[in-house]
């Protein structure tokens, strides 16, 4: 849709946590499927405990069943309550009664108490396929933590079962599990890992459109992480168009953010906004407090962007609490970084830079390395709008150098681009050039070349 295009207006307000209580995420049409196999009515199956008008809401997903509701369905129904549970990754045939309860805990949002129940499975269990199936479900877990190591670890072990057993649908998950922890970590090895996931996936007959649909939300957000914005969005609809995401109500949310983030680094601030909002709402609803924080960030930038500074500061600010609610560190120093852009916009140097210091510090502390180059080039901004020549010279070479380092191509087109402007600025139209052809040399073939290549004619 064309950036100027309408969008309903919406509440910029930082929204505070509802307190709702969680439904259940279940398998779209199982509850209608069970009663009509039942031969039962709407009002047989609530049975006065519960109103039909309850049930029929359930049936056609304008409400998700709580713990007790769905019991009620399974006890009138005579149907087990695994055949209600949506897999919250997919993974098919069902699993077996050992790891039914760490499906129940991340279907009702609660990844701490997965990882528990988990670990207690693996500490006693002796069934190689359970352990496996244990493993895939506890790196899920993980990653909904935002904790990639031990997530690539386990992700990566159950990957070796299912290698071993030709299932290929399971290697398909396992690897995209792998590939999730490699793109939090800022590891360039998620790539390959989203993009042989995928292959295997569509290798199957028929397609497994839902795994098909996770594994294509993976490569977007790689490519988000690789800065390869067209990219991005292109992955990110696929996954929509398949249709089966739009009943992943977190999913879908976590989509909207990529989304959101991928056109507004492209300049499409209309769209930006209405996916972050979009994204908010989801997240709220479900109080997934960590997606929550990164689509108010992703909106405090587009806000930015707009000059609406006011606005932007109250959710820039509404993220970093949310990452300090949730003890999270991994990716918060995105929000300093996306608070530095705020100071630089109201011309507030020393406290951009000590906010670009804490994001340094923190993207050390968790080796997110492509989040330290960013750190080094907001600092070389910071010294060009200061004059101090030899500090923008020195911060640049130090991010060029992680980037490189990493192979991070984008990026580092991106890095050479940001010192050409400086350059130019500073009056050396000879080193802008020739920042500008390295910038050219770093991009593959057919992304972003014209950009670059309007810059080096203006240089």
């Amino acid at each position: 849709m064309p950036e100027g295009d309408a969008r309903p207006d919406q509440s910029r307000r930082p929204s505070g946590r509802r307190g709702r209580r969680h439904g259940i995420e279940i398998r779209p049409g199982s509850v209608k499927q069970a009663r009509a196999e039942a031969g039962l009515s709407l009002a047989q199956v609530a049975n006065g405990a519960i109103s039909r008008t309850a049930i029929y809401f359930v049936e056609t997903g304008k409400a998700k069943p709580s713990m007790e509701t769905l019991k009620l369905i399974a006890e009138r129904t005579g149907r087990p309550l695994d055949f209600f549970l949506a897999r919250p990754s997919t993974m098919e045939p069902r699993s077996s009664p050992p790891t039914l309860e760490v499906e129940f805990l991340l279907a009702t949002n609660d990844p701490q108490a997965a990882v528990a129940a988990g670990r207690e499975i693996l500490a006693k269990e002796q069934d190689p396929e359970t352990i496996a199936r244990t493993k895939a479900l506890v790196a899920y877990a993980l990653l909904r933590l935002a904790q990639p190591a031990e997530a690539r670890r386990l992700a990566a072990a159950a990957r070796g079962h299912f290698e071993r057993t030709g299932d290929r649908l399971m290697t398909a998950e396992c690897l995209g599990h792998e590939a999730s922890a490699a793109y939090l970590a800022q590891d360039p090895t998620a790539l390959g890992l989203a993009e042989r996931a995928l292959e295997l996936c569509r290798s199957l007959h028929p397609i497994p459109q839902t795994t098909e649909a996770r594994l294509l939300f993976v490569l977007g957000s790689v490519h988000s992480v690789n800065q390869d914005w067209k990219a991005a969005i292109e992955a990110y609809e696929s996954a929509i168009a398949t249709g089966s995401v739009v009943q992943d109500l977190r999913r879908l949310s976590l989509m909207y953010g990529g989304l959101s983030s991928a056109y507004g680094e492209i300049g499409q601030l209309n769209m930006a906004e209405y996916y972050a909002q979009r994204a908010i709402t989801i997240h709220e609803t479900l109080d997934d407090r960590l997606s929550l924080a990164r689509s108010e960030n992703n909106l405090g930038l587009v806000l930015i962007r707009r000059g609406d500074l006011v606005d932007a500061e109250a959710h820039l600010k509404r993220a970093s609490v949310l990452f300090d609610e949730s003890g999270v560190e991994t990716g918060k120093a995105e929000v300093l970084l996306s608070l530095c852009e705020l100071e630089v916009a109201r011309s507030r140097p020393d406290e951009a830079e000590r906010l670009a210091g804490e994001a340094r510090t923190l993207a050390e502390r968790h080796n997110e390395k492509a989040t330290l180059a960013e750190c080094r080039m907001w600092m070389g901004r910071i010294a060009a709008d200061r004059g101090d020549h030899a500090r923008v010279d020195a911060e640049f070479r130090e991010a060029w150098g992680i980037l490189d380092a990493l192979g991070a191509t984008e990026r580092l087109s991106r890095c050479h681009v940001q010192y050409a402007e400086i350059l130019e600025k500073r009056g050396d139209l000879a080193g802008a050039n020739q920042q500008l052809r390295l910038a050219l040399s770093h991009l593959v073939p057919g992304r972003g070349a014209a950009t670059v290549q309007d810059r080096s004619a203006s240089a």
